[in-house]
């Protein structure tokens, strides 16, 4: 796939409501930066350039998060640990967040060794905007109650403090982005309760929906009324020599993509 498209065409992706992925190891200044123009040419589309800082916060939050998780599968598997309840995890996280500190780029070059990829997909019309984040971290770490609880328990907070006083594991708060996204998310008037985390067959995955009009009704919602959802039709900004590939890749995300 390519490693530069420029700025052009991706607009004239985003005017033709082109579904767009952008994959990582780890958040890198050039990631971050051509999520961030990503993110503005569409929401310039829109004319919704003022909800940039809010979604781009919780957005790269989004990739930190599941970068977080493959980092996890790499100290997991180096140190010959498993899970066997929530309480293990507890007691093993503090370790863990400690290993990461400092040494991103060692888990970056392992990341890359394992093709341990996070892959954000990015989905827009005029009603509104859907970023979804998954990465691949091995089913044995199953920590999906943890990421539940996070996120309900982060719905309520109204300041960082309320973070660490649930999370007495993060002492440091390398993991408290996530949480700090969702209060901006409040105050920039849109709806942190339109995140879903949790499992796939595959991996973790994490998704926010942004209303762009009032009365939205997320997926979530439409399927509860046993509303058909079609994805969106438009197709990929992915050169045509890759889309056997894509479409591969697309296949075994299609029942996180309904989730």
């Amino acid at each position: 796939m390519e490693k530069r498209i420029t700025e052009s065409k991706l607009q004239e992706g985003v005017e033709n409501g082109y579904r767009i992925g952008l994959n990582c190891f780890t958040p890198t200044s050039s990631y971050l930066k051509n999520l961030e123009t990503v993110l503005r040419l569409i929401l310039k589309f829109y004319d919704k350039t003022e909800l940039l800082p809010a979604i781009f916060g919780v957005a790269q939050e989004m990739v930190y998060f599941s970068c977080l998780s493959n980092m996890r599968y790499v100290y997991y598997s180096e140190n010959n640990l498993s899970l066997d309840s929530e309480e293990k995890f507890l007691e093993i996280e503090p370790d863990f967040l400690k290993s990461v500190s400092g040494k991103v780029l060692d888990y970056r070059k392992k990341l890359m060794e394992k093709n341990m990829r996070v892959q954000g997909i990015i989905e827009h019309n005029d009603v509104s905007l859907i970023l979804k984040v998954f990465n691949h971290s091995d089913e044995q770490l199953d920590h999906e109650s943890y990421i539940r609880n996070y996120l309900k328990l982060a719905m309520n907070y109204t300041n960082v403090l309320d973070y660490f006083q649930d999370h007495p594991e993060d002492p440091g708060g390398a993991n408290m982005g996530l949480a700090f996204s969702l209060i901006i998310l409040k105050e920039s008037g849109l709806r942190p309760e339109l995140m879903r985390m949790g499992k796939t067959g595959i991996g973790n995955f994490s998704k926010i929906e942004i209303p762009f009009v009032s009365g939205y009704e997320s997926l979530r919602d439409r399927i509860l009324k046993d509303e058909s959802i079609v994805p969106y039709e438009k197709p990929n900004l992915i050169p045509k020599e890759f889309q056997e590939q894509f479409a591969k890749r697309q296949k075994e995300l299609t029942s996180a993509l309904e989730i």
